[in-house]
């Protein structure tokens, strides 16, 4: 009897482990979404504050240990080999590492962001909030093996000291020095030779030229100064509150004569301190602009060789310094990015006979130079020297709000 019993308790103990065991083999939650990168041609829509984001990528990876937590890598994504592979330099080649392009979110090149997962057959979905050095978040999506949606919402940069702001670009008068929309400073020891041993200032030599010299041409016969081309095809500049930057324009070049807005996720801003902010370029959000345009001239050339350049700025952000004031913003490019510049790109392009003389040949073949043509080889010849000399040189825009 006591066998028996012993038995019968045996086998109903051993019978419960198993069936316990089976229906926990049963209930294991699996992700059905392995490792994966998405982009716009590989099943990515990204959405940034309800608009398409162009040129990102996301990289999926399910957390080995626990089949409801995964991670997700957010980096900007552009193919650079093209572009690189012309270089001259092959050091400049082995200085590319991942990622080539700004990141999904301004001031943050890569973004690694921890999610919890509820999963619904093939599918995983996630929500939640979070933030970066720069701005804060929140964020919802679905992910299966092929495809993967993202919309970032709420997107707002810590820093907001010119966030909701729009400045009007300054308006231009031609007998007040002051009363110019272009900011140019440019201080060297030497100057422009114009008779023989007689210099003048480089800056007063550019602001003639920026603002007396009739060179863009405006319709079929008129033709106005780089100044007063200005005023005509850019209106204002906003800066968002989600770090983008949105511009009121014309495309009169292409023959366009309404004021249009540029496209959002275009160019993204952070303010770094008091007297600098971070601009950064999508490139493939360009390149798209552009097309759309349908522009005659292969203005993708000109930004692949821009991109060959300056591509560490690409990711890193161009840093650009302002002055801003209750009624008046000013926005440029400083002495420490430019002068840089100026002699690894300047110096050795004038310091070549060849492009020197095919320089000349073009401003003599332009009846809009005149006089100016014959003394275009001394001021060429002598910027090699100037730019050497150069202590301060800034260039941009000045804006009244």
């Amino acid at each position: 009897m006591k066998k028996n019993l012993f038995y019968y308790l045996f086998t109903v103990i051993c019978s419960v482990t198993l069936f316990a065991s089976c229906s926990d083999d049963d209930e294991k939650v699996v992700n059905p979404v392995p490792q994966t990168t998405f982009t716009g041609e590989n099943g990515l829509q990204l959405t940034y504050n309800g608009a398409p984001m162009l040129g990102k990528k996301v990289t999926f990876t399910p957390d080995a240990t626990n089949a409801q937590k995964a991670t997700l890598r957010l980096e900007g994504e552009f193919d650079l080999n093209g572009i690189l592979g012309k270089a001259k330099s092959a050091a400049a080649r082995e200085e590319v590492s991942m990622p080539t392009a700004p990141g999904v979110l301004p001031g943050s090149p890569v973004v690694t962001l921890p999610v919890d997962l509820t999963i619904n057959g093939d599918q995983c979905s996630f929500a939640g909030t979070s933030e970066t050095d720069y701005c804060t978040f929140s964020y919802k999506g679905e992910v299966s093996a092929g495809a993967m949606e993202l919309a970032l919402s709420e997107v707002k940069l810590k820093n907001a000291k010119l966030a909701g702001m729009t400045w009007k670009l300054k308006p231009y008068n031609q007998e007040v020095e002051e009363q110019d929309p272009v900011r140019l400073v440019w201080e060297s020891e030497k100057g422009i030779p114009l008779f023989g041993s007689f210099e003048i200032p480089v800056e007063s030599v550019l602001k003639i030229a920026l603002r007396r010299m009739p060179l863009i041409a405006v319709g079929a016969e008129n033709k106005v100064s780089a100044t007063d081309m200005l005023g005509t095809v850019l209106q204002d500049v906003t800066f968002m509150e989600d770090g983008n930057i949105v511009a009121t324009y014309k495309d009169a070049a292409n023959g366009g004569t309404e004021w249009t807005k540029s496209p959002v996720n275009l160019a993204q801003y952070v303010v770094e301190n008091d007297n600098q902010i971070k601009v950064f370029l999508n490139p493939a959000a360009i390149i798209a602009a552009v097309n759309n345009a349908g522009r005659a001239v292969d203005i993708q050339t000109v930004i692949q060789q821009a991109i060959q350049m300056l591509y560490p700025m690409l990711v890193n952000g161009v840093p650009v310094a302002f002055e801003q004031t209750e009624d008046a913003l000013s926005v440029y490019l400083n002495t420490e990015l430019l002068l840089p510049l100026l002699k690894t790109l300047v110096v050795p392009l004038l310091s070549d006979e060849e492009v020197v003389a095919m320089l000349v040949e073009l401003m003599k073949k332009d009846p809009d130079f005149g006089d100016m043509a014959g003394l275009a080889e001394p001021m060429l010849k002598a910027f090699p020297e100037i730019i050497e000399s150069t202590t301060k040189v800034e260039i941009g825009l000045n804006f009244v709000k």
